[in-house]
């Protein structure tokens, strides 16, 4: 009788495997989807080469003036000469060229408060890294204003440019995380005033639109100052800002508080706990573990509102772009430009927020799955 010898291992077939067996599973594995996919590979063949050739290939990169783009023999594409030219208004607006170290400490500091979590360790990270995060607003537009640590004093009109979208955003959410956490508490609170003022509170800057929040805080927000008090137009935004953003953030922190089983509460009751122990040691860790995601598309969502600041004057970097489009030296019309350098500078960001925040979930979870 012969001896059973089972045959050698074969290699998967080629069409399953590899580059075709990818395209094959997501692309053609229907009749409608192949369909689907040949209409858009034909639309992208039509557009990508007109495109490409037009953004890089014919582009204008050299020079200092418009002139550059329309001399002989300058290329047909884009004229990036627009966005270097003007690069130092896009990033810092109009503060003075001696001072812009001070922007660029204060952006490596906000890199260093964010980076703190990940680098200190972790018996620091509460004691050391928390109150950081909460003193750096503050100690960040003294020192951009200057006299507190006398420097040259630099008036809020000449703020602008990038930097102010991303100070304004990071110093809204930095202040409206712990705000909201406490309007989040007090809608769920038992006692009936703390209740309906958390109410009121969240449901009217959630139902409120921004730009009339930015028009409230421009033009009625003085008026519950007293009389001949000058509140700084910076101030009053920032205010709104951290107001709207509470509203919706407080809503998030709430549905991470009811994501809660009850067991988690009788548990710490049972341990003895005080109510704020169990809310700050038990239960709000969870909550921020499930509200992750959600806390992160409330940030960018603050992020990219910061852009509506060009509608009360506030000179942010899409106001800025607008007002070098109508500057008498840059009539060539390079809107196309302009837009396209925010809208890429704008998806970096918002693309670097969701890698941290994917980072911080893969850190928060407890799943223990291989």
């Amino acid at each position: 009788m012969r001896e059973f010898k089972p045959l050698p291992a074969q290699p998967a077939p080629i069409d399953e495997v590899g580059v075709i067996g990818w395209l094959k599973n997501n692309l053609f594995s229907t009749p409608l989807n192949s369909l689907v996919s040949i209409l858009i590979i034909a639309f992208l063949a039509s557009v990508l080469p007109a495109l490409i050739d037009w953004l890089f290939i014919s582009a204008n990169w050299v020079g200092t003036s418009e002139a550059a783009c329309k001399a002989e023999g300058a290329g047909d594409g884009a004229c990036w000469v627009f966005v270097s030219a003007w690069m130092q208004q896009f990033i810092y607006g109009s503060y003075p060229d001696g001072e812009l170290w001070r922007i660029n400490t204060s952006l490596i500091a906000l890199g260093a408060v964010i980076a703190a979590p990940y680098l200190l360790p972790n018996e620091l990270r509460n004691s050391v890294g928390v109150p950081l995060f909460l003193v750096f607003p503050f100690i960040g537009a003294a020192f951009l204003d200057g006299r507190l640590f006398g420097l040259e004093y630099v008036s809020t009109d000449y703020w602008g440019g990038f930097s102010l979208n991303i100070f304004l955003a990071a110093a809204s959410i930095i202040i409206a995380f712990p705000l909201s956490f406490l309007w989040a508490l007090g809608r769920r609170s038992e006692m009936p005033f703390i209740k309906s003022v958390c109410i009121v509170l969240i449901e009217f800057f959630r139902g409120v639109p921004v730009l009339a929040l930015f028009f409230m805080g421009s033009v009625m927000l003085p008026l519950f100052f007293p009389e001949g008090t000058n509140v700084d137009k910076l101030l009053r935004v920032w205010i709104v800002l951290i107001l709207f953003m509470s509203g919706y953030m407080a809503e998030v922190f709430r549905g991470g508080f009811q994501a809660i089983p009850q067991g988690q509460y009788e548990a710490a009751d049972s341990l003895g706990l005080s109510y704020w122990q169990k809310t700050l040691l038990i239960i709000f860790p969870q909550v921020i573990k499930i509200s992750m995601p959600n806390i992160l598309a409330t940030f960018i969502m603050l992020f990219k509102n910061t852009t509506f600041l060009l509608i009360i004057g506030i000179f942010e970097i899409l106001s800025t772009t607008q007002t070098a489009l109508t500057n008498s030296n840059w009539l060539g019309g390079h809107a196309a430009e302009g837009y396209i350098f925010v809208a890429l500078v704008f998806w970096c960001c918002c693309f670097g927020m969701s890698m941290i925040s994917s980072n911080i979930e893969k850190k928060l979870d407890t799943s223990h799955r291989n």
